[in-house]
């Protein structure tokens, strides 16, 4: 007898992949309609687009309001804005994403962090830090969330299916992360403010600083802000200490803003990421059983600069956008405990730029233009690091945003992309894709909202990994670029909404199929993998007053070449299995005070047990916070929060390494106090 779960993926995923995408290609041609017929329908006052459909904490609807940032997400998808990343006060990326169902990040420490969405890693998906382009290819066992979450404004997350106009290589769907500006700080009429923060992390014994400086005049506006992070390797549930830890984070932003009388937004962004310690060989694992693999020094920088140019005071026929930005990170890992005995050493420069327009029609919004990036590496062995690979993407897009009536909004769009390949050895490849999206939301009843979406998005070729380019070169290895194709996904959502007064959820079930999906890690570039996602989402919320109940829940199966993935393999994706969250919030106004508490966990999961591994275990870990701002002094607030409150000996499910004999993932770290000081001026 067939079970439900069975039975809904076998239901919703039946039509055949051949029919969806000549479906969804064909949107592209719809989407590029000439304008002008669309713009018969224009009013001189259109009637705005209905809000009524929830994802999370935030209404999230279709018709794309933003002026520095990107359109709001698809129903279904991760949407977190300044209110409730103040709540959750995070120390990294990981803290981001804890009570997010679907989205899981990896390693307890900056430098091995991984972001994984419906257990797809996100180089498989379009990733961008205010604009610019993130190329996370140094060394498979660096991170590729390596951000300081302190100054993040609003987080955005595509699960799967992604509008056109995400950018390319969405083949699991898109995060954009967007930091504050000077005008965020300061109201209209102050021309300087800012503030100072001081964390004390009592597993670490270390202080973290953060310092961030405002000021505007006549048209300008200037943000400043530092961070350094400090202390000892923290300490897991068992009290044992853990190598390789010590917090060494240190970033910078800079950001230049001018709004002209006519309403053009000028913008200049600088950041600076460094972490320079002493860290496992293999930074994403814990240890190694080698004898030889002690700690070593490893050293990761980026640093970004992105032009900016937007239009605040947009009419129908023109509000435009324009971005470019610059980007170089840069990886040195001391590792000579390997037969080659050196180094790995490797830098890769982005330079990715976009040009779009959005149209208002009577029924909607319709955003076209082009994007392009270019991507070169160089890296390899510590005293031959002269390897190259250069890839070059070409792309344009349509994405509309509909709506059809009072109760029906669609979303769809395509893009078309040339992909161009320099390989270290003088190999040249030339490819060109389509993809194509549809979303439908359809409001049932006044509560009762169901949506859709599929999508096939084509990836191209990426950039080989360049810290591993040539390291093995001295034993006869080279790099191949024999049968190396494209790869494309297949993505599919489809859920409901209910909001009954005080009452939200949203629930899903998804399917993401990659083929041809690349390992760059490997010298055979021709080396793809067939990688599968399913399951569900689900998150519910009860706000009562001045507080609020909220749980969620996921479910997530992936399966690469048709087995179950090893956690050493990267670039693919990671066994999740079933997770959960919960929390409680409440805030006092008169008080000025607020508190909470917080839970995650992990159901048992015996997958690991086909690779000849034991069952992950089950956890469960709780937190409290509270948080005071004082009526006798202006600007201050006061912060503790618990973590790991019963000091559990857990291992996180996104941590690496739990079914190798080789190595030895993170545990996580022990109970923890976070007292935090932050004066506003």
């Amino acid at each position: 007898m067939r079970t439900c779960p069975g039975l809904v993926y076998e239901c919703f995923f039946a039509f055949s992949q051949r029919k969806l995408k000549g479906l969804l290609l064909g949107s592209v041609a719809l989407t590029a309609l000439p304008l002008g017929a669309w713009a018969q329908e224009v009013e001189k006052d259109p009637m705005p687009i209905e809000t009524e459909t929830v994802t999370h904490e935030q209404d999230i609807v279709l018709d794309p309001v933003y002026v520095d940032g990107k359109a709001d997400v698809l129903t279904g998808g991760v949407q977190l804005g300044q209110e409730a990343l103040e709540r959750i006060n995070p120390q990294d990326i990981k803290d981001v994403f804890r009570q997010e169902p679907g989205v899981a990040v990896s390693s307890p420490i900056a430098i091995g962090q991984k972001v994984y969405v419906n257990g797809i890693e996100d180089t498989k998906l379009a990733v961008d830090v205010d604009g610019a382009r993130q190329v996370t290819k140094t060394f498979h066992h660096i991170g590729t969330a390596i951000i300081d979450p302190e100054l993040l404004k609003a987080v955005k997350v595509e699960t799967g299916v992604a509008p056109a106009d995400a950018g390319p290589e969405a083949l699991g769907g898109s995060i954009s992360y967007e930091t504050k500006d000077g005008r965020d700080f300061l109201d209209f009429d102050e021309t300087f403010g800012g503030y100072g923060k001081l964390t004390f992390n009592s597993n670490t014994g270390g202080f973290s600083e953060n310092v961030a400086l405002a000021a505007q005049y006549n048209n300008f506006d200037v943000l400043l802000y530092g961070s350094n992070d400090g202390g000892d390797n923290y300490s897991d549930g068992k009290g044992h200490e853990v190598p390789g830890t010590k917090p060494e984070m240190q970033s910078g932003l800079f950001k230049l803003g001018y709004s002209a009388d006519n309403g053009y937004r000028i913008k200049l962004t600088g950041d600076f990421t460094k972490d320079d310690g002493i860290r496992p060989v293999r930074p994403n694992f814990g240890g190694s059983s080698n004898p030889s693999d002690v700690p070593q020094r490893v050293d990761y920088e980026r640093k970004s600069v992105t032009l900016s140019i937007g239009d605040e005071t947009p009419t129908d026929l023109w509000d435009p956008r324009f971005s470019i930005s610059y980007t170089d990170t840069s990886l040195f890992a001391d590792i000579k405990n390997t037969p080659i005995g050196e180094g790995i050493v490797s830098d890769i420069t982005t330079i990715n730029g976009k040009a779009s327009n959005t149209f208002t029609v009577g029924l909607g919004k319709i955003t076209s233009g082009a994007d392009f990036y270019i991507d070169w590496g160089k890296g390899g062995r510590e005293n031959d690091a002269n390897y190259k690979e250069e890839v070059y993407d070409i792309g344009v897009f349509t994405q509309a945003r509909l709506s059809l009536s009072d109760e029906a909004r669609v979303s769809f769009g395509g893009r078309f992309d040339y992909n161009h390949l320099e390989g270290n050895e003088g190999t040249t490849l030339d490819n060109a894709g389509l993809s194509g999206n549809f979303s439908g939301e359809y409001d049932v009843t006044p509560w009762l909202m169901g949506y859709a979406g599929a999508g096939t998005a084509w990836g191209g070729v990426p950039m080989t990994e360049i810290g591993v380019q040539n390291y093995w070169s001295a034993f006869g290895v080279r790099w191949n670029y024999d049968d190396l194709a494209p790869s494309r996904s297949f993505n599919y959502k489809a859920g409901f909404v209910i909001e009954e007064g005080d009452f939200t959820f949203d629930g899903n079930v998804f399917y993401t199929k990659i083929d041809d999906s690349h390992d760059v890690s490997n010298s055979n570039r021709g080396t793809q993998h067939d990688v599968v996602s399913k399951g569900i989402n689900a998150s519910a919320k009860y706000s009562f007053g001045d507080g609020f109940v909220r749980g969620t829940y996921s479910k997530t199966r992936v399966r690469v070449d048709g087995d179950v993935p090893v956690s050493t393999l990267a670039y693919q994706g990671i066994l999740m299995g079933d997770t959960y969250g919960v929390e409680a919030g409440y805030s006092w106004p008169d008080l000025g005070l607020r508190a909470g508490a917080t839970g995650e966990g992990a159901l048992e999961n015996d997958d690991t047990k086909k690779n000849g591994g034991n069952a992950l275990d089950s956890y469960f870990v709780a937190g409290l916070y509270a948080e005071w701002y004082p009526e006798d002094i202006d600007g201050l607030s006061l912060r503790v929060d618990v973590k790991n409150l019963f000091d559990k000996d857990y291992v996180d499910r996104a941590n690496v390494g739990y079914d190798s004999s080789r190595y030895t993932p993170y545990s996580e770290p022990g109970r923890t106090f976070l007292l935090a000081a932050k004066y506003e001026f």
